[in-house]
């Protein structure tokens, strides 16, 4: 896929595969996140030597990572680099080395990025939220896996489970910037992209409401996750759900930011979040205070949570709408956003990034719309609930 934007200095170009940690057998939790680490040390028969000079060579802006659904590679060069770019992240995806010592490297690296997570209540909270919500269901399991499954997986598992990954994904390829058309396709044609054009299903997603606590004794905070059982990545309400989101707590201007932080002092920070999958998302509510506030904190919350759909007005309908389309405008404007906005259009709804009617779906928001859906979503007694606090912190009610 290929969007042209003239009179950029930089092109974007990714390479996505439509598999992601949330396909993996969980034996192999983690594996896939493995493979990435990989993929730009040794691939296409580079060495390490030569991979680091290229890389530099290109600008230094590439990058590779893992998500539920999808894995890939991306980078933002200059123009005429971009044949000598593409065949690195093609390679990258297609052909990495997985030398014994690359292998162990990375996997030490991985399990001291685990012990990190370990350390963050942050972390902790959001992957007990996933369980409390989504049970066992893939989607809930973390990216990186376990200790014990990036522990387990030899060369030969991990060789399998790439040939996987590219056998029964999709691949696709992104390039934004001031391209020319026909000599993008050239340098694309010169590569090797013949993948069977799949992207595997994930099982349906069971809303939990469940309630979970980790304790920390460490900790000097409560951190509290609540979510509600929120649309699908591909849904046509997204455009309401993003503006019911930002009213909410996405922004400085939002109720839960207004009221907790700037009106009561309460939180730091405070904040309302869409995570968005094929099968079915979530939307979040975040913060962390002192243990001794926490309860205060929560009932404040809920109070907005019940509130929102009763007395919902114009004013905070239209500034949201305004500030997502600015921010769209200049998130749109950049290549390698671009190509993501491109590649998920095309995934989630079948049909290209089109910047025009993004902006007419965000007009066509109507306040009626917004409380109709806070009315569906924002349902306390369907509310998922995961604490991080110190001994003897507790989810109120």
């Amino acid at each position: 896929m290929i969007q042209h934007l003239p009179g950029r200095e930089t092109v974007a170009a990714g390479v996505w595969v439509t598999r992601g940690s949330a396909h993996e057998p969980e034996d192999l939790a983690g594996a896939t996140h493995l493979v990435e680490h990989l993929t730009l040390r040794r691939c296409g028969g580079r060495d390490r030597r030569v991979m680091a000079a290229l890389v530099d060579r290109l600008g230094g802006d590439v990058d590779a990572w893992t998500g539920t659904e999808m894995m890939g590679v991306s980078m933002a060069t200059t123009v005429d680099s971009l044949g000598d770019g593409l065949e690195l992240l093609v390679d990258a995806i297609a052909a990495p080395s997985f030398e014994p010592e690359d292998v162990e490297l990375e996997r030490r690296v991985i399990l001291a990025e685990l012990e990190l997570i370990h350390d963050d209540p942050s972390g902790l909270v959001e992957e007990a939220l996933l369980r409390a919500a989504w049970g066992g269901h893939p989607l809930a399991r973390p990216v990186i896996g376990s200790a014990e499954s990036v522990a387990s997986m030899d060369v030969a598992t991990l060789r399998r489970h790439h040939a996987e990954l590219i056998r029964s994904g999709r691949l696709i390829v992104a390039l934004a910037g001031d391209l020319d058309g026909n000599a993008a396709l050239a340098c694309l044609e010169r590569l090797d992209l013949s993948v069977v054009p799949h992207r595997p299903r994930l099982p349906a997603l069971e809303w939990s409401a469940d309630r979970e606590t980790v304790t920390r004794t460490w900790a000097d905070q409560v951190h509290t996750r609540i979510g509600f059982e929120a649309n699908p990545s591909g849904d046509d309400r997204l455009a309401e759900l993003s503006v019911l989101n930002r009213v909410l707590g996405n922004g400085s201007s939002s109720r839960l930011f207004q009221r907790l932080r700037e009106g009561e002092g309460l939180t730091y920070d405070i904040w309302s979040g869409l995570a968005l999958r094929r099968p079915g998302g979530l939307l979040e509510i975040g913060w962390a205070c002192a243990p001794e506030v926490n309860h205060e904190v929560w009932r404040l919350v809920l109070d907005e949570v019940e509130r929102l759909p009763l007395d919902l007005n114009p004013d905070e309908v239209e500034v949201a709408q305004e500030g997502m389309l600015r921010g769209l405008l200049m998130d749109s404007d950049q290549p390698m956003a671009r190509c993501a906005m491109d590649v998920a259009e095309v995934l989630d709804r079948g049909r290209r990034f089109d910047l025009g009617r993004v902006r007419e779906e965000l007009e066509a928001v109507t306040i009626e719309g917004v409380r109709e859906l806070a009315e569906t979503i924002l349902r306390p007694d369907r509310m998922a609930a995961a604490l991080c606090g110190p001994e003897g912190a507790e989810l109120p009610g």
